[in-house]
């Protein structure tokens, strides 16, 4: 399965980097276009309902075909979307090369876990190594593209992009990947479902909240960077000294970048120890634990800067990320096995399609107050989530919601 799962793995990155590359250039894309903060997150808007709203028919492509197939028509058509941006100059050429970004990039979800939900010996940690794959993309993501963005330009790095999803996608076509295991499987006990009884009042509760969690983690990629880059200016000097930047604007979109990916790196750890314990535990104990963590975390953000804001928000980054095994496991549960990647999809369309309202709830609260009270809004949010948790427990009271392999 080392194949089956380098695959999803790759996808699962790139998915990240286009994800925060956006937002990280915002700052030198409101240069280049004139425009205000405002309106330059507002042209990510059609990409990240992308990223939801063809979740969905993907994971039904994918369980009508093949994962591998799939991922493949993924790769090259980010591929033509990155060549597209970089070669963009409008406003709405660059609104429609990430909206062609985001209808392939998405694909990654129904298709990927769809795999690797199947292939792994323990679900929840080959989930947790799918996860940590996305982190590094955020991780590396930020600092890269403020790299690209300093040497030549924000168009290098769109280009950079493209190059590498079409080297994974001509790696495709000479991978062979055995699925007709996924297809011989039948809904069993262990793989969720119906096949436990859930009611569709249960189902449809369990993803309002995978939505709501969804909105939460779109706040945070899209208002991180521009807050660092507003607030903690601590590298900021550093960069322009040593490295001689010829614009402070440069020096501090750098810095913010970097900072924004160190701070990633703490959600690597929270993936991994999500995904183990996700095997170990009860799930939707879990779920609730996570979430109870971030919110005093999200409301400190609102109001720290410089040192302390960047520490707590790696610390908001560890639980934050752990979430996702743990959900993605749940995901499974409720999933039969041969409509694995649509369920997945499904998940997918609620949490990046409405997840992607946030790119204008940013805008329009930076825009009358500011980027703080944005963190005071998520926080609200989660406490909404914990509520609708403590709800499903009583939903599913007596039902011990555990990873089960169903290979």
């Amino acid at each position: 399965m080392k194949k089956a799962i380098f695959f999803p793995i790759a996808s699962h990155f790139l998915f990240h980097f286009y994800e925060i590359a956006f937002p990280a250039l915002a700052i030198p894309l409101t240069l280049s276009l004139g425009m205000s903060l405002k309106d330059v997150l507002a042209l990510g808007f059609p990409m990240y309902v992308a990223f939801g709203i063809f979740s969905l028919p993907w994971g039904l492509f994918a369980d009508r075909f093949t994962n591998h197939l799939t991922l493949m028509i993924g790769f090259f058509g980010c591929a033509a979307g990155s060549f597209l941006a970089a070669t963009s100059s409008t406003p709405t050429g660059i609104m429609w090369s990430l909206a062609l970004i985001g209808t392939f990039c998405c694909i990654c979800h129904p298709a990927g876990m769809g795999l690797m939900s199947h292939g792994g010996e323990s679900r929840g940690s080959a989930l947790g190594i799918y996860s940590v794959a996305g982190t590094v993309g955020l991780i590396v993501g930020p600092f890269l593209v403020g790299v690209l963005n300093w040497l030549a330009g924000w168009k290098l790095a769109y280009a950079a992009m493209g190059v590498v999803s079409l080297s994974c996608g001509a790696a495709m076509l000479f991978f062979r990947i055995d699925e007709s295991h996924i297809s011989k499987k039948t809904t069993e006990i262990n793989g969720g479902g119906n096949d436990k009884g859930f009611t569709w009042g249960t189902v449809i509760l369990f993803f309002w909240i995978v939505t709501l969690g969804g909105l939460v983690y779109r706040i945070n990629i899209v208002a991180l960077p521009a807050y660092l880059e507003m607030k903690a200016g601590l590298l900021v000097r550093y960069f322009h000294d040593m490295l001689s930047i010829p614009t402070m604007a440069a020096t501090t979109t750098m810095a913010a970048a970097t900072l924004t990916s160190l701070i990633y790196v703490a959600g690597i750890f929270g993936q991994v120890w999500g995904g183990k314990i996700a095997d170990r535990h009860e799930l939707k104990r879990l779920w609730f634990f996570f979430y109870g963590i971030t919110m005093p975390l999200a409301l400190l953000l609102a109001f720290l800067s410089d040192q302390w804001l960047v520490a707590v928000a790696a610390v908001y980054v560890f639980f934050a990320l752990g979430i996702q095994p743990i959900e993605n496991s749940l995901i499974a549960v409720f999933t039969p096995p041969r409509w694995r990647s649509t369920g997945y999809g499904l998940g997918s369309i609620l949490i990046f399609g409405v997840g992607a309202l946030a790119v204008y709830l940013v805008g329009w609260v930076s825009a009358h107050w500011s980027l703080g009270v944005v963190y005071l809004c998520s926080s609200g949010l989660v406490l909404l989530i914990l509520v609708n948790i403590a709800f499903l427990f009583r939903l599913t009271r007596g039902r011990d919601l555990r990873n089960r392999d169903d290979i």
